[in-house]
């Protein structure tokens, strides 16, 4: 299990323990008090729930609200699936998944704008909106806890709906890399100046090919998360060209600065060129490539990671080179849940270089019958 999964299985159990505290101690005090006998527990999921979805709206409207004063153009809005999103200059409404706890606010740089955009805005304002929040309905219980019946009622289920914000707010403010990224996690990273560059550079780059646009992709000499992820957009665009030596020259810069990314960037990127080798390669050369340059520690790696640019680079190390039908299909269990995972804007291409690796292992070993795996 990664570090970012060990730290993200921790902080929910922090944060439901705490709800859990919460419902069976101060809840559990208050209802003798209610006079809502029986109907206290839909009260107190209504409260949550009610919590939830008050929570959801205000984070999102204060990201909302810090993109335009950031000096942003908003392009999707999505509160817990439901998105509104723009679509050649008209806002359309659907169902769409996200990237975030509750929701995910998607944002471009405002062309021909005065000042550079500034991302601390988009990034503060759902923390101080919950803080406000929680701040006002702390202030309403304490004037009303002690209330018998209504007011009192009342009081306890903005406590409650001040809880959840609470929860949402302790979440949002992790300065570490979780399964979704957090808003304390990106500004940890956008003190730095390259970083800000990078993350105006990546937010344009990625939309832009989500319209289908033609995008010259800027690829950065200094190498930090965000610009080792713009920099993979270039690699993307390179391997649906088949133009292998100049992706790999990208992913060598990423590769050295294994000091300055996360893990899971490193080894994404290692497993993009071990795609690369294979993928190219003659079985010699490729096998050689493997045992002197890819350590065991970071087979397991790719073996344990769910993108698709680690499940294919593990295709191909199975199928050809640990001959392996069993690890071949174990990959290729994964590969529907890493699909819907990938950003929109990679998922044609994934499908593409993943299609190709199953059809190099399938010439190999016809008779292991993988035709049904492709994707279509």
């Amino acid at each position: 299990m990664k570090r970012q999964d060990i730290t993200g299985t921790i902080v929910y159990l922090l944060i439901l323990a705490f709800g859990a505290l919460f419902v069976f101690t101060v809840l559990r005090n208050h209802s003798g008090a209610s006079g809502l006998g029986d109907m206290y527990i839909l009260f107190n999921i209504g409260a949550i729930l009610a919590g939830v979805l008050f929570n959801a709206v205000l984070f999102e409207l204060a990201h909302l609200l810090g993109a335009l004063v950031g000096r942003y153009s908003v392009v999707s809005f999505n509160v817990l699936g439901l998105s509104f999103k723009k679509d050649g200059g008209k806002w359309k409404f659907g169902f769409s998944s996200f990237d975030g706890l509750t929701g995910e606010t998607k944002i471009i740089p405002k062309e021909n704008a005065k000042k550079t955009p500034s991302p601390y805005p988009y990034l503060l304002f759902g923390s101080l909106f919950m803080v406000i929040e929680i701040t006002v309905f702390m202030t309403i219980f304490s004037m009303y806890k002690n209330e018998l019946g209504g007011l009192g009622n009342v009081a306890y289920f903005l406590l409650t709906v001040g809880v959840v914000g609470l929860m949402i707010f302790a979440y949002n403010i992790i300065p570490f890399e979780l399964d979704t990224i957090t808003d304390g996690y990106r500004l940890t990273k956008v003190t730095n100046p390259k970083n800000r560059e990078a993350f105006n550079e990546l937010l344009k780059v990625e939309y832009e090919i989500s319209q289908g646009k033609e995008v010259d992709i800027k690829v950065f000499k200094e190498i930090t998360n965000y610009t080792a992820d713009l920099n993979l957009n270039k690699v993307y665009v390179l391997l649906d060209q088949k133009k292998f030596e100049d992706a790999e020259e990208i992913l060598n810069g990423i590769i050295n600065a294994k000091e300055n990314v996360s893990g899971n960037v490193y080894i994404r990127a290692k497993a993009q060129k071990v795609y690369i080798h294979i993928i190219k390669d003659d079985i010699e050369t490729a096998s050689s490539y493997y045992e002197n340059d890819v350590p065991v520690s970071e087979r397991r790696e790719i073996a344990d990671d769910n993108s698709m640019a680690c499940i294919r680079a593990y295709v191909l190390m199975a199928g050809l080179l640990d001959k392996s039908r069993s690890e071949v299909v174990i990959a290729i269990n994964k590969v529907g849940g890493a699909i819907k995972k990938t950003p929109e804007n990679r998922k044609a291409v994934e499908k593409e270089l993943f299609n190709d690796a199953l059809k190099k292992v399938n010439e190999a070993h016809p008779k292991w019958e993988l035709d049904k795996y492709y994707i279509k």
